[in-house]
């Protein structure tokens, strides 16, 4: 089984909101679309961990929409610090069992492969927190037996948009899940199982262990940082290639995770 993870594509209809997404953002997103849509087999989910959008928009939700109507698999959303909670639950509801009450909260099996998709935004601010009515909802769900006994792939991605842990730069330290780190560690720290957490929202695919778990942060077609360690300002923009993962469960508990990396080239002037 295959599982596509995507981050931050910061797509407009109209005018960008920020500042660095390249003017052919779209384009650069249908590029994407298309390097996935030639993979041999085709992927049993498609998760996009935030900033779908980067003005949270009607119309910026259903050209999404349009663009992802290509995988036949579910495509499943969360929130970034972009997207807007209500126009997302409106475009996505029918397809994603959003929690009910403010959060975009979900929990899903599907091919025995359980997905927990997490809100961690804080409208207007960059920087990400789980309140405790989100952390309850979480350890509810990391306790659900029924459901653990469904997962026949023992593997459950939890997917969230801001990172729970530093990353050696100050600059993107300050704006990871900030309120709520610790008692989501402690959270994640008891659970008895294969977890794999996915997040975006710092434009750089990493690789790291949180609490014990495999974590991934995804990079954005829309704009890339560049590499490096204790960046006290804003890092610079990089045109490296855009990196998006594939991870195959080969095995109950066994997951391959590769790098599919993608040569968009310099935003044209």
């Amino acid at each position: 089984m295959y599982i596509l993870h995507f981050s931050d594509f910061h797509l407009f209809a109209g005018e960008k909101e920020s500042t660095h997404p390249r003017h052919d953002t779209v384009d650069a997103v249908e590029r994407v679309l298309a390097d996935a849509a030639r993979l041999t087999p085709q992927p049993d989910l498609v998760l996009i961990s935030g900033d779908l959008t980067d003005c949270g928009t009607a119309e910026d939700y259903a050209l999404a929409k349009e663009m992802l109507a290509g995988f036949s698999s579910p495509v499943l959303v969360i929130p970034g610090n972009h997207d807007r909670r209500a126009a997302m639950r409106a475009a996505f509801g029918d397809s994603i069992p959003f929690a009910e009450g403010p959060f975009l909260n979900f929990d899903l099996i599907h091919k025995g492969i359980r997905v927990i998709g997490l809100d961690t935004i804080v409208p207007g601010a960059v920087e990400g927190e789980l309140c405790p009515d989100r952390l309850d909802w979480l350890a509810d769900r990391l306790a659900d037996e029924t459901a653990r006994t469904q997962t026949e792939s023992a593997v459950t991605f939890l997917m969230l948009h801001h990172p729970p842990f530093d990353l050696a730069s100050p600059s993107w330290d300050a704006m990871t899940l900030m309120k709520g780190r610790r008692e989501f560690t402690q959270l994640i720290s008891g659970f008895e199982g294969h977890l794999r957490l996915l997040t975006g929202h710092v434009h750089r695919p990493l690789i790291t262990t949180h609490a014990g778990h495999f974590a991934a942060i995804a990079g954005s077609p829309a704009f890339q940082y560049a590499p490096g360690l204790g960046w006290t300002g804003e890092p610079p923009l990089s045109a490296e290639p855009y990196v998006y993962w594939l991870h195959h469960i080969t095995a109950p508990g066994t997951v391959i995770t590769s790098p599919r990396m993608i040569d968009l080239g310099a935003a044209p002037v």
